[in-house]
């Protein structure tokens, strides 16, 4: 990748959790991509035992650097929003790179997502210490120029790459998930199972609603609700090796307290948001079901690598209606798009876009 006036090219290390956590694979591959490209690592985080811990001496040095030294001054950086932190870190990263690019990678806009006002305060300040966004989708793009007036250039991501260890991947090859001869489908929904993150699965779980033609396997933590053989729980995975573990025929994007439609803070950010696991659904061989008023539809229709819903209460009869045919078109649809995702390149062709720029 070509380096402008071979200037540097750094960026901050991330917080994140380690293990179960598939916000922390986002971030961890992004570093991993850095990496690749020989970017310059600034440490502000430690590693513990089960997360990363901000170093106090490491920022203090970070501060020095940014106010007496001129090595930052004219290159640019990489930073990964959802540190926690982000308020106190934005400012010094202004002050180090001040003639350069400063970038800022956005995996989720709190001021949507929770909707609190003080979320907006610290989020519109973060913003504008940075030139350019790197975003998910166009629609969060948009949400940073218009509601936090960002005079920076934006960029969309799209898809997020999901990097995989050979070891891993060997297994995954060897899933097809043919088309079920009698209609039977394995629908897939993978992350947090609690209450609060997907009430969605609890509600079905304590209703009468039990569809003919699918079954329900969840992947993750948290469920403690009913029940009942409509699901199944399939257990919890190091997202490393959670494709490898998948088995199925459709990955679900859903999210809220409701089945038949959208509720909620946290399914209203379907809107803007592109999950994470979309990405794992597509690595693990999986055409995807979404709701259709989402970002992510988007993206499925313009692929063409699944089909949406406006509810739940759908999906049987969508699925009655999927002939072999039409599974089959999604799944070499998703097998080109697996190959740039599990090689970085989404990241890596935004990447060079914005030094290029």
């Amino acid at each position: 990748m070509s380096r402008q006036s071979n200037k540097e090219i750094y960026y901050i290390s991330s917080f994140y959790w380690k293990n179960y956590n598939a916000a922390s694979k986002a971030k961890m591959d992004i570093e991993r991509i850095f990496q690749s490209e020989s970017f310059k690592p600034i440490n502000l985080f430690k590693d513990g035992k089960n997360t990363r811990i901000f170093s106090l001496s490491k920022f203090f040095q970070f501060i020095i650097y940014s106010f007496f030294g001129g090595k930052y001054k004219s290159s640019t950086v990489f930073f990964q929003n959802g540190t926690g932190i982000d308020a106190i870190l934005s400012p010094f990263i202004k002050l180090a790179f001040r003639d350069g690019k400063r970038v800022i990678f956005v995996h989720d806009i709190e001021t949507i997502r929770i909707g609190r006002k003080i979320d907006f305060l610290r989020e519109k300040i973060v913003f504008s210490k940075f030139t350019h966004a790197i975003c998910p989708s166009e629609e969060m793009a948009e949400f940073l120029k218009k509601k936090f007036g960002f005079r920076g250039k934006t960029f969309v991501l799209g898809f997020f790459d999901y990097l995989i260890f050979e070891e891993f991947d060997s297994i995954i090859k060897t899933h097809r998930g043919e088309f079920p001869e009698n209609k039977k489908f394995l629908v897939v929904y993978a992350g947090n199972l609690s209450k609060w993150k997907a009430g969605f699965i609890h509600k079905i779980a304590e209703s009468n609603y039990f569809p003919k033609n699918y079954k329900l396997l969840l992947y993750g933590k948290g469920y403690d609700g009913v029940m009942n053989e409509f699901l199944e729980i399939k257990g919890a995975y190091p997202p490393d090796e959670l494709p490898a573990r998948i088995q199925g025929h459709f990955g679900l994007i859903w999210d809220g307290d409701d089945i038949d439609r959208i509720l909620g803070k946290r399914g209203e950010y379907l809107k803007y948001n592109l999950p994470h696991k979309t990405s794992l659904y597509i690595v693990s061989k999986l055409p995807i079901i979404a709701w259709k008023g989402s970002a992510i539809f988007k993206l499925i229709e313009e692929y063409n690598i699944g089909f949406g819903v406006d509810s739940l209460l759908e999906l049987e009869s969508k699925l009655e209606n999927i002939t072999p045919e039409q599974y089959e078109t999604w799944r070499n649809n998703i097998e080109k798009l697996r190959n740039e995702i599990i090689n970085g390149n989404r990241m890596r062709s935004v990447i060079k876009s914005v030094i290029n720029e």
